[in-house]
């Protein structure tokens, strides 16, 4: 049942990649060849889809946020600058400029959304904290640095702007996190 699920999940991604909030039901059903009475017993409506993908996604972003942690060949402005921006392997080939289209179409999962971009947020408080009391980067009050960097990130997502570039919301966030960290170093 849990397999059903995460494929659900991964079609309404690749669904939104392709379609944006256009595609339907019938358009996962028939990616997964299943009917859309299975779908219908695996999730309530389009709604608790929805609610599910984005939790889905953000586990897999704490499962990569792990990863760069762990890693020891990177300093910590490299693992700071990595956990900011991470977006898991698999995440990459989503098309997060139209994740504007939520905000009108689906509120509740927009807040969602933004919600979960706002938490969880322990992790990279440390590593600032860190980087600064190493001298690595300048002191500055870590909540200004983290509604920089969440103002930028629901900028990219609440606004159709992105989406009318060439640059990708990975390449955005890259650009973002950049020039912040830039803007911070010693």
């Amino acid at each position: 049942m849990e397999n059903l699920r995460q494929s659900i999940m991964e079609s309404v991604i690749n669904q939104f990649n392709q379609k944006g909030m256009k595609f339907t039901m019938d358009d996962i059903s028939k990616e997964l060849h299943i009917s859309k009475k299975t779908i219908y017993k695996e999730f309530d409506d389009k709604d608790e889809l929805f609610f599910a993908t984005v939790d889905y996604g953000f586990t897999a972003i704490k499962q990569k946020e792990a990863e760069i942690l762990n890693d020891d060949s990177l300093d910590i402005v490299e693992k700071l600058s990595r956990v900011i921006v991470c977006l898991p392997d698999s995440y990459r080939n989503i098309d997060f400029r139209m994740a504007y289209q939520l905000k009108d179409k689906y509120p509740t999962v927009y807040q969602k959304l933004s919600s979960r971009i706002e938490s969880d947020w322990e992790e990279t408080e440390k590593l600032l904290k860190m980087a600064m009391d190493e001298g690595k980067l300048r002191k500055m009050p870590i909540p200004v640095v983290k509604l920089i960097i969440e103002g930028a990130i629901e900028k990219f997502l609440g606004s159709e702007e992105l989406s009318k570039t060439n640059v990708s919301y990975e390449e955005a966030l890259n650009g973002m996190i950049d020039i912040i960290i830039n803007g911070l170093r010693v």
